[in-house]
C-alpha cells in the first residue's frame, strides 16, 4: 500500500520537463476547485439570504403573533387569553396597531402605527419611523410630525383624533413593507389614536417561547402564527430557487470531474513505459488501478479543499467590505449575503473525493487490458 502511495504521489507531481501529465492534474484540481468553490458559494449565498431575511422578520414581527381571525381588538381578560398570559408573562406582549395619516409640513402619507408595550427606547409622545418614510417625507431626528386616526372605536366621536410626536430614531430593516408603511409608538399613545379600552389590544407578540404548542390550540376566534407562516410565500420562492441554482453551479463542478478523466487519460498514455515496466516487474494490474484510483482521489480532496479556501477567501473578504452589492429595494438587502456552513463544506468535500474516484475508474479501467510486450515494444 505505500508503494502504491509514492508512485500515485509521483505521477501526481511529476518533475520532469517537458511532462504533460503533472500540468493535466494540476488544470483538472483546478476545474475542481472552481467548480466546489462556486457550490459553496451559492449554498452560502441562498443559505445567508435566508438567515439574513429569518432574522428581520423575526426582530420586526417576534416569533409568532395572536390576533382576533376578524383583527377585531382581543379582551385580555378573556379566560382562554389571560391563563397564557399569566403562565408566559416573558414571552408574551401586547400590541395596537391601526392605520393613520402621517403628516409633516405640506406632505402626508399613509402609514400603519404599531403601539408596543415594554419598549426602552420609547417614551410618550415619540415615535420611531422607518427608513424609508424618513427619505419619503424628508423628515430630520428630532422634528414632530402629525397623526391623524382614520378611524375611531368610540361611535359618538365625530372629529377625527390628532396627536403630535417627536421623532427621536429611524430603523431599517431592508423590507419595503415595512420601511415604508410601518412606525412605533408606545402602546399608550396608540390606544389615545384608536381610543381602544384599556384591556384591549390588537393582539400578542410571542418572543423566545419554546414550545408554542399551547398557542396552537387557541379556539375560534383567536389563532397564532409564526413570522415564517405569514411570510410563507416569501420562503417557499427562496426554497424553490436553491435547488435550481445548487444544479447550475454543479455542472461547473461536474466540468471539473470531466477534466479529471481527461488528465487521467493522458497520464496513462504518457506513463504507458513506466506502466509497461512496472508490470513486467510483478506488480499486479489491480495495484496500478489502484494508484491511479488514488491519484484521482489526491486530484479531487485538493480541489475540494483549494475551492473551499477560495469560497472562505470571498466570504471574508464580502463579510470585511462588503463589494457585492445589490438594490436593497428589491433583494431586501444592500449588500450579498453570506452564510459559511461547514457541514455542506464537509459533504461537498467527500462528495468530490468519492465522485473523484468513481471517475477515475473510466480512463483506469484500460490499464486491465495492458499486456507488457506490447506497452515496451516502441521502446
Amino acid at each position: 500500500m505505500l508503494l502504491n502511495l509514492k508512485l500515485s504521489l509521483r505521477f501526481l507531481v511529476n518533475k520532469s520537463s517537458g511532462s504533460f501529465s503533472s500540468f493535466a492534474s494540476w488544470l483538472a484540481i483546478g476545474g475542481l476547485a472552481i467548480g466546489i468553490a462556486a457550490l459553496i458559494l451559492t449554498a452560502s449565498i441562498v443559505q445567508g439570504f435566508e438567515e439574513v431575511i429569518s432574522q428581520k422578520l423575526e426582530n420586526l414581527d417576534g416569533q409568532g403573533r395572536v390576533q382576533h381571525v376578524l383583527s377585531y381588538p382581543i379582551n385580555i381578560k378573556d379566560n382562554s387569553i389571560d391563563s397564557i398570559i399569566h403562565e408566559y408573562p416573558k414571552n408574551i406582549s401586547g400590541f395596537i396597531r391601526g392605520a393613520c395619516m402621517l403628516r409633516y409640513g405640506s406632505m402626508a402619507e399613509g402609514v400603519l402605527i404599531e403601539g408596543i408595550e415594554n419598549s426602552t427606547n420609547l417614551n410618550n409622545g415619540e415615535i420611531i419611523i422607518g427608513k424609508g418614510l424618513i427619505s419619503l417625507l424628508k423628515i430630520d431626528i428630532g422634528d414632530v410630525v402629525y397623526l391623524q386616526s382614520f378611524s375611531s372605536n368610540d361611535s359618538t366621536t365625530r372629529f377625527p383624533i390628532i396627536k403630535s410626536f417627536k421623532v427621536i430614531d429611524t430603523f431599517y430593516s431592508g423590507l419595503k413593507e415595512y420601511d415604508n408603511t410601518i412606525a412605533y409608538v408606545t402602546i399608550q399613545d396608540s390606544r389615545k389614536l384608536f381610543n381602544i379600552k384599556e384591556n384591549f389590544v390588537s393582539g400578542f407578540i410571542i418572543n423566545n417561547m419554546n414550545d408554542t404548542s399551547v398557542l396552537r390550540k387557541l379556539k375560534y376566534p383567536y389563532y397564532f402564527e409564526t413570522w415564517k407562516e405569514k411570510h410563507s410565500l416569501l420562503f417557499e420562492w427562496i426554497s424553490f430557487q436553491r435547488w435550481p441554482a445548487y444544479i447550475m453551479f454543479g455542472l461547473i463542478a461536474l466540468v471539473g470531474l470531466v477534466n479529471l478523466v481527461a488528465a487521467l487519460t493522458m497520464i496513462i498514455v504518457e506513463k504507458t513505459y513506466q506502466i509497461g515496466i512496472l508490470l513486467s516487474q510483478g506488480m499486479t494490474k489491480n495495484n496500478l488501478v489502484i494508484v491511479f484510483l488514488m491519484q484521482g482521489g489526491f486530484i479531487g480532496l485538493i480541489g475540494g479543499v483549494l475551492g473551499g479556501f477560495i469560497s472562505i477567501l470571498v466570504l471574508i473578504i464580502q463579510l470585511e467590505y462588503g463589494l457585492f452589492k445589490i438594490p436593497s429595494d428589491i433583494y431586501f438587502m444592500d449588500k450579498i449575503p453570506f452564510s459559511f456552513d461547514f457541514i455542506i463544506f464537509g459533504l461537498l468535500l467527500l462528495l468530490s473525493f468519492f465522485l473523484s474516484v468513481l471517475a477515475s475508474y473510466i480512463p483506469v479501467r484500460s490499464i486491465l487490458k495492458f499486456q507488457p510486450s506490447t506497452a515496451l515494444r516502441y521502446e
